[in-house]
């Protein structure tokens, strides 16, 4: 949708709707009211659609599961990140001064 239909759309709302005001004044409110009670009736609706649901199990299903699979990935990961200290001291360095900083603003 263009910007320039929008708007069109819009000025005629507005011309409609002063137009049934000065014809209808009560038109007005009670659609004002109608679209405020909907919008009520829609809002409790999912407001009890959400807790009634079974969302709680659906994420506990669903939720990632670790196995010893991923533990033994996980220890292999270790490792080779190990085997990458080792195999430069620079960099074990830097991760000697890094860990040294971050056990001493914990402590």
């Amino acid at each position: 949708m263009k910007l320039s239909g929008l708007l069109f759309g819009g000025l005629i709302g507005a011309a409609a709707t002063i137009y049934l005001s000065k014809k209808r004044p009560g038109a007005i409110a009670f659609a004002s009211s109608a679209m405020s009670d909907l919008g009520t009736i829609l809002v409790n609706k999912s407001v009890t659609k959400f807790i009634q649901s079974d969302w709680k199990d659906e994420a506990v299903t669903n939720a990632p599961k670790s196995s010893d699979d991923t533990a033994k990935k996980s220890a292999q990961s270790w490792e080779q990140i190990e085997l990458l200290l080792n195999s430069d001291p620079a960099l074990k360095q830097e991760v000697e001064k890094i860990k040294a900083e971050s056990s001493s603003i914990t402590h």
